[in-house]
């Protein structure tokens, strides 16, 4: 073997060299010409048929994983913009019940005064009345006690008189006390 390599580095047996190498390890120059087509045809075809169509379909996914990881971002920024119209609709549904329960309030606070007052209306309404029919029982009975003071009065007077005076002058005092009765209010 060194004698080989002795061979290889010696300059004057430089192509010869080659040569003796060559047959040493069974190459040929017109097989290795062959196998150098064979392997560029076999190269080609596995980069044309095999090794394209494999960048191409990685290329796809890496595409795909780009547009879904997109649209994933894009998906987390409508979740939270929806998140925060969400809130907004709370925050203004809460306003808008708190408004209508102080609008309630307020109405059920002047439905309540007004009641009060057409109550109150009714019940001074109901003391005029009685205090009416009071005052018109109180005449009522006033002019009756006075009918029958009158009558004992003029019977009292006739039976005292009866015994003492004329009956002109009996008629005449009646008709006085009488008209003096009813001057007199009681």
């Amino acid at each position: 073997m060194m004698h080989f390599i002795a061979d290889l580095a010696s300059p004057a047996s430089e192509s010869s060299g080659f040569m003796h190498l060559m047959d040493t390890f069974g190459v040929r120059g017109d097989l290795l010409f062959a196998q150098v087509v064979n392997f560029c045809v076999v190269t080609y075809l596995l980069y044309r048929f095999a090794l394209k169509p494999v960048l191409k379909t990685v290329e796809e996914r890496q595409r795909k994983i780009s547009e879904g990881l997109q649209y994933a971002e894009e998906m987390k920024a409508q979740l939270a913009s929806a998140e925060q119209d969400r809130l907004k609709v709370v925050k203004q549904s809460q306003e808008d019940a708190q408004k209508l329960l102080e609008r309630t309030k307020k109405e059920s606070e002047i439905y309540l005064h007004e009641q009060k007052e057409a109550t109150e209306r009714k019940i001074n309404q109901m003391f005029s009345q009685a205090r009416d029919s009071i005052e018109m029982e109180r005449k009522q009975m006033i002019s009756e006690a006075r009918s029958e003071v009158v009558d004992l009065v003029i019977a009292t007077t006739e039976r005292i008189l009866q015994s003492s005076l004329t009956d002109e002058v009996k008629a005449s005092l009646n008709k006085q006390a009488l008209e003096a009765l009813k001057e007199e209010k009681f």
